[in-house]
């Protein structure tokens, strides 16, 4: 049965959703249902350079204990062109908005940025 972007992005929101509920109930405080909510609206949204053009799409955005964004992991293309490469954005270098986020660098430094391992979060 295929499954098309609205309804992956639903159930995304749903297990997002869902976590967060569960995170709360064991770690009060910790999870921020409006923090949860962004991730659901950010993860697949387009990334913009400081510059304009569009230049990756969200993986995964992490969160303070106050729920302000503290790191954003992207994909983008490839220097060459060939495949992606994932990088991470620290605080301070990007501003999230409903349904985008707009980096605070021309695209040639994003360029720059050294790709990160594929399973970077596993340890």
């Amino acid at each position: 049965m295929p499954c098309d972007e609205k309804s992956t992005r639903l159930l995304t929101v749903v297990a997002v959703l869902a976590f967060a509920s569960l995170a709360q109930a064991q770690t009060p405080g910790k999870i921020d249902l409006e923090a949860a909510e962004m991730v659901a609206e950010l993860i697949g949204a387009p990334v913009f350079a400081a510059d304009g053009p569009e230049i990756g799409q969200v993986a995964d955005v992490s969160f303070d204990d106050e729920g302000r964004p503290q790191q954003l992991r992207m994909t983008t293309g490839a220097i060459l062109g060939f495949g992606v490469r994932t990088i991470e954005i620290p605080k301070g270098a990007f501003t999230a908005l409903r349904g985008a986020v707009v980096l605070d660098l021309p695209i040639e430094a994003v360029q720059l940025l050294p790709a990160q391992p594929e399973h970077a979060n596993e340890k």
